[in-house]
């Protein structure tokens, strides 16, 4: 081979290189605004919340973890959603009624397959350790909530942006 023909091939190959595009993904800037794709409700009552908030900051430093976990424990017992180890996700559904009638489509939807999905590892529930006082399954209840109901978000409630249609596409991060 020629100098020129192996020069051609490089040159080849880099315009290849350059041209291909790369695979989408959500960039580490983009990131940030992922969480804030979906308008959110509040589920919890704001009086419950402020008791709850109340009672945690007594035994735990607002903004560590024990905190919250002992924060939506106390949240889920106030609601008789939570008695003891037992579940009863369906008393959540009264809170839903003010919402518009996709979004409470959306939550009602998010508790029947969060309720599924916690009947069904009950055995595999995960104890506090040594240092939270507060079992994990409110915070579990609480983050499948959040999670399945971002999943069902409706298309009214999205917003539209290019970092959104990645996460909605259920693009990686980068």
């Amino acid at each position: 081979m020629s100098f020129r023909s192996i020069s051609a091939l490089v040159i080849l190959l880099h315009l290849f290189v350059i041209c291909t595009p790369m695979p989408e993904c959500i960039s580490q800037t983009q990131k940030f605004e992922a969480p804030h794709c979906c308008q959110m409700e509040e589920l919890i009552p704001r009086p419950i919340r402020t008791k709850c908030q109340e009672k945690a900051a007594i035994d735990h430093n607002p903004g560590f973890q024990a905190y919250f976990v002992c924060l939506a424990q106390c949240q889920l017992e106030e609601l008789e959603v939570i008695d003891g180890e037992e579940l009863h996700l369906e008393k959540l559904y009264p809170l839903t009624a003010k919402f518009p009638a996709d979004y409470r489509h959306a939550v009602r939807q998010a508790i029947d397959e969060c309720d599924a999905w916690l009947q069904g590892k009950k055995k595999e529930r995960r104890r506090p350790d040594g240092k939270a006082h507060c079992p994990l399954i409110g915070m579990e209840v609480e983050n499948c909530l959040h999670r399945t109901t971002f999943s069902n978000c409706p298309n009214s409630r999205w917003k539209a942006s290019i970092t959104c249609n990645k996460v909605r596409q259920g693009l990686p991060f980068c």
